[in-house]
């Protein structure tokens, strides 16, 4: 399992950018970004180099964040890709919550991140670590992308 950094944001301008400065200004390394949205609030999806010390040097900045256990898997960067991870959890009847994906410096594939339920965290682990096209990653691998 990956941790991914959450934050509750407001929706106005500046805010991802005062984000960004702090985590800039102390060195801190964004593998993945993503954003989602709404009227007046977003959720900033962050997988970071140095998880602990983002969540400190946040906290020592008021910023309130929150970690979320989350799958990493590497698939190919080709048609049909994600669809081969995505049919096998969907044959083992595990619902992906919310995915997203990045591509890496150092390979052709994509990095996929897929949060799952809870209950089921183990389930999804072992139905992707049989398709032979999905390469789970654990924190280190990832990192080394």
């Amino acid at each position: 399992m990956i941790r991914q950094v959450s934050i509750f944001i407001e929706n106005h301008e500046g805010r991802l950018n005062h984000i960004l400065k702090i985590l800039a200004e102390n060195k801190i390394n964004i593998r993945s970004l993503n954003i989602a949205d709404a009227t007046d609030f977003g959720i900033v999806r962050l997988i970071l180099q140095e998880t602990e010390k983002g969540i400190e040097v946040l906290k020592k900045n008021d910023i309130i964040s929150t970690v979320t256990p989350v799958l990493a898997a590497e698939i190919s960067d080709d048609p049909g890709g994600l669809s081969t991870l995505v049919n096998a959890l969907t044959e083992a009847k595990i619902n992906i919550v919310y995915a997203y994906s990045f591509l890496p410096k150092k390979t052709d594939n994509a990095i996929i991140i897929i949060r799952v339920d809870d209950d089921v965290q183990q389930k999804a682990i072992e139905t992707l670590e049989k398709v032979a096209e999905v390469n789970l990653l654990d924190r280190e691998t990832l990192l080394l992308k």
